[in-house]
């Protein structure tokens, strides 16, 4: 197969998992086509209105593509339907017309579709005729990730495009990581490492539902339990890992519950990252843990993917997505209710002394992730040449 150019529309500057997800499904994609693949990025916030930089509709952006032998957008959680300007609903905000003066094959690669933060009936509307668009088009491929896309899809339309959209495991599960010499890391002691986030407190954390509980109800919690670990577990540290800035508020309001004595001597913040490399840095640290609590979605994916036992601190629907699609749905704890203090102090004891058997469950888990993505890269390997980029 011929070198391929391809320009990679996506996040690359935000959140540290989009890095993972970009760095293994490249691994992926390279293994697949066999051949190299020159990438230019383009940053997908410069689209936002909030930066404002650059439209998807203007010739510029237009005849830009047209340079290119592929388009990728994605992934990432681009099929998010809460915007009503948009032509189509989502972050692309992309027109029928411009879409039809770009000549090159556009890959939509592994792009959630999330109604959580919120879906107008105009955006589903507008967002449905995009799919209809996309899909009824070789010169389109449309993936979205295994993090309930999927099935929000059929939710909102049907059983319409069950069988024009792929159902793919985020990039991640295919990352690569490297062994830094980690400052981070206390030769005398193990390592725990925890992920906690402050974004979409209003979302993640409702008093008003059901055995609901309030963010700092959550951090006070949390807290506790820390303190307790570091007393019992005296040959621990924890080490506490930012995927994007808004965490580390979250780490900071976690920090000024700790007892101070194992503030200073037994906790570890991991550095704020972003950009090309930074996931090879802060994922391979991890690999050094014995174990993740995690929050976001991708500190769980990348956790499973490099067989580290995890305990999922859940506040957000995706997360619970997840698991149940893996077929570990016992390894989640749902943080935004009553009483996760005990579930998870439980979870601590019997991860920590059956962790061996959760990395071969996860080994196993993983094997099947790679051969359920053998029909989608199979799948882009013939679309390539049916675009005659092979």
């Amino acid at each position: 197969m011929k070198n391929i150019r391809a320009l990679h529309i996506a996040s690359f500057n935000g959140n540290i998992g989009d890095n993972a997800n970009h760095n293994g499904f490249r691994n992926r994609l390279n293994e697949t086509l066999d051949c190299e693949i020159e990438y230019d990025e383009i940053e997908i916030r410069e689209f936002y209105q909030s930066w404002n930089i650059r439209d998807f509709n203007r010739s510029e952006f237009i005849n830009l593509c047209n340079r290119y032998d592929l388009v990728i957008i994605g992934g990432g959680n681009f099929f998010e339907l809460k915007w009503d300007y948009s032509y189509t609903g989502t972050t692309i905000n992309i027109s029928k017309e411009s879409l039809n003066k770009i000549d090159t094959p556009i890959l939509f690669n592994g792009v959630g579709c999330d109604t959580a933060k919120g879906a107008s009936e105009n955006a589903i509307s507008k967002f449905g005729y995009f799919l209809e668009t996309i899909t009824r088009d070789n010169k389109y491929l449309v993936s979205v990730r295994n993090d309930g896309s999927y099935d929000t899809i059929k939710k909102l339309y049907g059983e319409k495009y069950s069988d024009k959209i792929y159902r793919v495991p985020d990039g991640a599960f295919f990352l690569e990581t490297k062994k830094f010499n980690f400052p981070e890391l206390n030769n005398n002691l193990k390592s725990i490492g925890i992920n906690i986030v402050s974004d979409m407190t209003d979302i993640r954390f409702n008093k008003d539902l059901e055995d609901g509980i309030e963010y700092y109800d959550f951090i006070n919690g949390l807290s506790k339990e820390l303190n307790t670990f570091l007393k019992v577990y005296s040959d621990y540290q924890i080490i506490l890992f930012p995927h994007i800035y808004s965490d580390l508020k979250a780490i900071s309001n976690l920090l000024e519950k700790i007892d101070d004595r194992y503030r200073r001597n037994r906790i570890v913040i991991a550095p704020c990252l972003t950009g090309p490399g930074s996931d090879e840095y802060i994922f391979g640290l991890y690999k050094e843990c014995e174990l993740i609590l995690g929050m976001r979605f991708h500190s769980n994916v990348c956790s499973i993917a490099q067989n580290i036992p995890t305990i999922a601190l859940s506040s957000y629907k995706k997360i619970i997505d997840l698991y149940k699609e893996l077929n570990v749905s016992d390894r989640v704890i749902k943080v935004n209710k009553e009483g996760f203090q005990k579930e998870l102090r439980e979870e601590l004891k019997y991860t920590i002394k059956n962790k061996e058997d959760i990395k071969l469950r996860y080994r196993m888990i993983n094997e099947n992730v790679k051969n359920e993505s053998n029909d989608f890269y199979k799948r882009v390997r013939e679309w390539t040449k049916e675009n005659s980029l092979g």
